[in-house]
């Protein structure tokens, strides 16, 4: 059973090390668990796909199950299709990671277990498109997917902008920004004779063609390793695309034999980072998205005792 599983899994990681150790290291070991338990279900899910190299709907269901265990309640794990208030829509996404407290949806699903629901790209904080394997088609795929998204219109949050309804001009700082979209492409395993190196390199040669708003942050093969930009000579793991707009990127590839464990952590910690920094533009999103006001009759009580007080030079 799975409960048995996920035990076997966690105690091979605890042989041979100490109690403190396994402490202090206990969100690693848990998204060393989380990875073997996608990595699992993504061969069970491809012994039942006529395809192989298609992505299955379980596989995409245990991801976002798996973030949504790790993530604060705040955060919302969803999928659905994300829209702008001009009318665009990117299509349905893998994973949606949106704020549920501040911001309604635009479209409910037909019923409560519909995956269809409408979200407004100002409610989204990331994006992530899952493949089962990862090829070259899949990859461009997937890319093309969330430039979609991030070429929604989406107006940028100023640095000042501390909370979703408090906005402290005197903060602002030109060319901060403080609610840049996330993106990632995340695969459980790479498709027969495909070489990681290969999908690094075309990641990395497609993102060079796009502006800073458009690119595709992060790339994660589980099992295999990561790439990512962080800022040159910057002594920080990775750019926050916030306070680093106008930086020069690089493009950081880790594969080493302890990374392929740890891939799907590395995404998490990604992911968590960019959630820790970001507050989103969720002004006018009700007005923005709701239509226009019919234009209303008016009616005037001049001698309205609630009227009485007010000054006539104010009316």
């Amino acid at each position: 059973c799975t409960i048995e599983y996920d035990m076997l899994v966690i105690l091979s990681m605890l042989q041979g090390t100490s109690s403190k150790e396994n402490l202090g290291n206990g969100l690693l070991l848990t998204c060393q668990a989380a990875q073997s338990r996608i990595v699992a279900e993504a061969k069970t899910e491809r012994r039942f796909n006529i395809n192989n190299f298609d992505s299955g709907s379980g596989v995409e269901d245990i991801v976002r199950q798996e973030i949504s265990k790790l993530l604060p309640d705040r955060y919302l794990v969803d999928s659905g299709v994300i829209n702008d208030h001009k009318g665009r829509t990117a299509g349905e996404c893998d994973i949606v990671v949106r704020n549920g407290i501040w911001c309604p949806v635009v479209k409910l699903g037909a019923t409560p277990e519909s995956r269809r629901l409408h979200f407004p790209i100002e409610s989204v904080y990331a994006v992530s498109e899952i493949k089962q394997t990862l090829g070259l088609l899949e990859l461009d795929a997937a890319m093309e997917k969330l430039v979609k998204v991030s070429r929604l219109m989406r107006e940028d949050n100023p640095y000042g902008h501390i909370t979703e309804n408090q906005h402290i001009q005197n903060f602002d700082r030109e060319s901060y920004i403080l609610n840049p979209l996330h993106t990632a492409i995340i695969s459980t395993d790479l498709q027969r004779g495909t070489v990681f190196q290969d999908i690094v390199s075309r990641f990395g040669k497609i993102n060079a063609l796009l502006d800073r708003k458009e690119m595709v942050t992060l790339l994660c093969v589980l099992g295999h390793g990561a790439a990512w930009y962080r800022v040159k000579g910057d002594n920080s793991n990775n750019a926050t695309f916030m306070w680093d707009r106008d930086k020069y990127l690089q493009l950081n590839i880790c594969e080493q034999e302890i990374e392929k464990e740890n891939t799907f952590y590395r995404f998490f910690i990604h992911l968590a980072g960019h959630l820790h920094r970001s507050v989103l533009c969720t002004v006018n999103i009700e007005d923005n998205y709701g239509g226009s006001y019919p234009e209303c009759r008016i009616e005037d009580y001049e001698n309205a005792a609630y009227n009485l007080k007010v000054s006539r030079r104010t009316v």
